[in-house]
């Protein structure tokens, strides 16, 4: 009889170490992408900027706009921006949300605006994402300069608004990106091709990586590009982090309000 039962017992550790290994099996990570992965022009931007490879091996990017103090896990997009007067933040089930207490923030811009900053800043490398489709397009000169471009969409369903349409401008010689056109289509929907230009004029190098310090919107007439609107946005403190924040950091607070995820 004790035989039989350290039999049995052997049988069940067996089939829970096998069911252990199974498992993580199943959830191995993908393997890394190559050079070769990539669209050639964009990998040769991205080396100009602190190489993709590089980025990848970290987990956070930190940086400082206005008031706002910015943090967001470099691979799972979770995000948390920290005010004086709120708090906004994203966790892993694409759910945005926000604390304050009162009506300081607008609650219907938060999804729309709460990694709007840090996309802008990240450029080039959030577009070597995943579900994007790349097109070469002709050279473009601006105030009196050539440049070459990369035009960016996304394939259906990818991130809240799967319509924008971004093209890259940089120096055909040094690779590094010098202008950003792209299209707001998160409200209507609607694809468009009234694009916005961004200068991105003064770099800083965070930890080997070369990201804007400055980015200054310009008006456009007729397709014409024009004087800047306004003065620059301007980030301070940037930061690219190996350390990884803990999940309760974006988790959501009590008496939070939560915007769940879109479906376009």
């Amino acid at each position: 009889m004790l035989l039989r039962k350290l039999f049995l017992v052997f049988i069940a550790a067996f089939i829970g170490v096998s069911c252990a290994q199974q498992s993580e099996t199943t959830v191995a990570s993908e393997p890394e992408k190559r050079p070769q992965d990539y669209h050639p022009v964009l990998y040769k931007v991205l080396e100009a900027h602190g190489g993709i490879e590089n980025w990848e091996q970290n987990n956070t990017l930190t940086f400082t706009l206005g008031d706002d103090k910015h943090t967001i896990d470099i691979h799972n997009r979770r995000v948390r921006i920290e005010n004086p007067n709120y708090t906004i933040g994203s966790d892993m089930d694409n759910e945005v949300w926000l604390a304050q207490d009162s009506t300081y923030y607008n609650p219907q811009r938060m999804r729309f605006s709460h990694s709007l900053m840090f996309y802008f800043h990240t450029m080039p490398f959030v577009l070597a994402d995943d579900g994007i489709i790349y097109e070469e397009v002709e050279d473009k000169e601006i105030k009196g300069e050539t440049y070459k471009g990369l035009k960016i969409s996304y394939e259906e369903n990818v991130g809240d608004a799967d319509k924008d349409q971004y093209i890259l401008y940089y120096d055909p010689e040094t690779y590094r990106m010098e202008w950003l056109a792209y299209t707001a289509t998160y409200f209507s929907g609607q694809q468009s091709d009234n694009f916005s230009y961004i200068k991105y004029d003064v770099w800083n190098d965070a930890n080997g990586f070369s990201l804007p310090t400055e980015l200054l919107w310009h008006r456009v007439q007729d397709g014409v590009i024009g004087d800047p609107a306004g003065g620059p946005r301007v980030f301070t403190n940037t930061a690219v982090l190996n350390e990884q924040m803990e999940p309760s950091f974006y988790a959501i607070p009590d008496g939070a309000v939560v915007d769940s995820a879109k479906t376009r």
